[in-house]
């Protein structure tokens, strides 16, 4: 196996990496152990600027989260995807589903659907905090260190992820790592919140059930999540596709 730049395999950001994420984004996010919906592609923030975010998704606690993709390293990486974070902090959640709607040319109302049954929060979380993914091949140190300050100083969301193309001559293989914050911090992050406090209104669906008191629901209930449904204890909710 041999590494190769992205630049040198011919590989550009829009139309074969952004493409390639576009096509896949279930299996490429799991990859990356991010839970996010992508709702858009090549979204202009405000009619101010012609600038166009590379993608643009949703978190489960219903943050918008800004994914921008460099080939190589750009150390205006940061500051350009912090621009369109600001751009879009002021969109109400009805854009947001209506971004989704034209993207998978879905209507409205099954745009919100899906968007209700991805989160774990209610639909008026949409957009209340935006993310940053950035995906690179490298990073210079000015966007590390950026991103650290404003993590540690304002508790915004930042993420690296370094992406490396290796080939065996016959196929290519495309790899992503997250470089910033390292996986042990960014886990404790995750599970802990920003300020120490738990995501969910419940620690368990023992706790979630305890206020119900028709029996016969409450038993439903924990039976369904024991037999493995997919469930959303933010908002006691089951789901079935």
């Amino acid at each position: 196996m041999e590494n190769q730049s992205l630049s040198d395999a011919g590989i550009r950001e829009r139309y074969d990496l952004q493409q390639l994420i576009r096509k896949n984004p279930q299996t490429f996010f799991a990859d990356m152990k991010e839970k996010i919906l992508l709702i858009g592609e090549e979204l202009c923030p405000t009619d101010v600027v012609d600038d166009r975010v590379d993608l643009l998704a949703v978190d489960k606690n219903g943050a918008a989260v800004i994914i921008e993709l460099k080939r190589g390293n750009n150390r205006l990486h940061l500051l350009q995807s912090l621009a369109y974070a600001a751009m879009i902090s002021d969109r109400q959640p009805q854009y947001l589903i209506d971004t989704l709607s034209s993207f998978e040319h879905i209507s409205p109302e099954e745009a919100k659907e899906k968007v209700e049954s991805f989160l774990d929060e209610e639909l008026s979380s949409l957009n209340q905090k935006q993310r940053i993914i950035l995906l690179a091949e490298d990073f210079d140190y000015e966007v590390l260190a950026t991103a650290e300050w404003l993590t540690d100083k304002y508790g915004l969301d930042i993420r690296c992820y370094q992406l490396n193309l290796a080939t065996d001559g016959k196929m290519e293989f495309l790899s992503c790592t997250c470089i910033y914050p390292a996986p042990e911090l960014r886990e404790h992050a995750v599970h802990r919140g920003r300020h120490g406090e738990s995501s969910s209104k419940w620690s368990n669906w023992d706790t979630a059930l305890e206020a119900i008191e028709h029996l016969a629901s409450k038993e439903f209930f924990r039976r369904e999540v024991e037999a493995g449904c997919e469930n959303y204890l933010n908002r006691r909710t089951l789901v079935y596709r």
